[in-house]
């Protein structure tokens, strides 16, 4: 895969291909993979796409205004051998702080959301617009790949009446399986493939919910079957993706590491001894820790050092938010 980036910005920036396994020199974080593409320059950024499935593209230049801005887009890698679907259709999610006037508020990076639950907006939207309704035909095979681009809405949908199938997460194949609950939940940056039937009748309509944040439920877009059935009963089309080619961890070698996520105003500041010494970073200006320390714009120190080939279990306690979780990564 061949892109040449060219930035036509007033500043510098990135491009980081989120999910896609690249070369070190080829991932686009400024200062620490390649330094930012100046004003008016270019950056040739070349890797073969090692895996199938949902990724997308954004800066890792200044963020918090480049991506809000909304620069950013899907990246579809397509099996060779795909599921058979009538129709693929990406959903890329994004919510937007908007002024009664209609216009992008400007309070873009501001610490007050850095520092709490980042920036929630007040518009939500469907590849940049605000669709009244989605045109389906009864009878139809769907496969909706969901990416959510917001700083930090958390998107839990629910279909209606609709029975979505999950076949990939985080563009990786999956069992295909029922969502728990019914409900679809996507946080930031993440992405998920669904397989869903077109089971109703012609005129009729189904609502999708955003139903993740308790008291604030919201209608995000109708599905409205259109006069004509595609066909009398939608198929039983095998939704069982091929697997990408990655290698299994050897859980018996497994060496096992704790990464704790602390800080921000509504997290847990403690962490044992280092409570002092995060109170030190917190007046320097620092808000979030990883292990008990914050990055210096974009660099930490070195959290670990990991042998080529060898597998890890990582535990991951986000003290800010959640319970822990555990993610098992075989280093190939």
């Amino acid at each position: 895969m061949l892109v040449l980036a060219q930035n036509g910005l007033d500043e510098g920036t990135t491009i980081h291909w989120h999910g896609i396994r690249t070369p070190n020199a080829m991932d686009g974080v400024p200062f620490l993979t390649q330094d930012p593409i100046p004003v008016n320059g270019d950056f040739l950024y070349e890797f073969d796409a090692l895996d199938a499935g949902t990724f997308w593209y954004h800066p890792h230049q200044r963020s918090s205004e480049q991506v809000r801005r909304g620069l950013y887009g899907p990246l579809i890698v397509e099996e060779v051998d795909p599921i058979r679907v009538d129709r693929d259709l990406t959903w890329m999610l994004d919510d937007w702080r908007m002024t009664r006037a209609g216009q992008l508020s400007d309070d873009l990076g501001n610490r007050h959301d850095a520092m709490h639950g980042g920036r929630i907006g007040n518009s939500v939207t469907i590849d940049g617009e605000i669709p009244e309704r989605i045109s389906v035909q009864s009878g139809e095979s769907i496969r909706l790949r969901l990416i959510n681009a917001a700083n930090a809405r958390i998107f839990g949908l629910d279909f209606g009446d609709f029975e979505p199938v999950v076949v990939a997460l985080d563009g990786q194949p999956v069992t295909p399986h029922a969502p728990d609950g019914g409900v679809v939940v996507i946080g930031p940056a993440m992405r998920v493939d669904l397989v869903i039937d077109m089971t109703g009748k012609p005129g009729e309509a189904v609502t999708v919910t955003n139903v993740f944040y308790e008291g604030l439920e919201y209608r995000l877009v109708d599905l409205v079957y259109g006069p004509d059935r595609l066909r009398d009963s939608v198929p039983d089309w095998s939704m069982d993706l091929p697997p990408n080619p990655l290698a299994e961890p050897d859980m018996a070698s497994a060496a096992r590491h704790q990464i704790v996520f602390n800080g921000g105003m509504m997290g847990q500041m403690m962490m044992g001894g280092d409570m002092g010494s995060m109170m030190d970073q917190m007046r320097e200006g620092n808000m979030w820790f990883i292990n008990g320390e914050a990055a210096t714009g974009h660099m930490m120190n070195t959290l670990l050092v990991l042998p080529q080939g060898t597998s890890h279990v990582f535990e991951m306690d986000n003290r800010t938010w959640s319970a822990p979780t555990e993610v098992v990564h075989r280093l190939g």
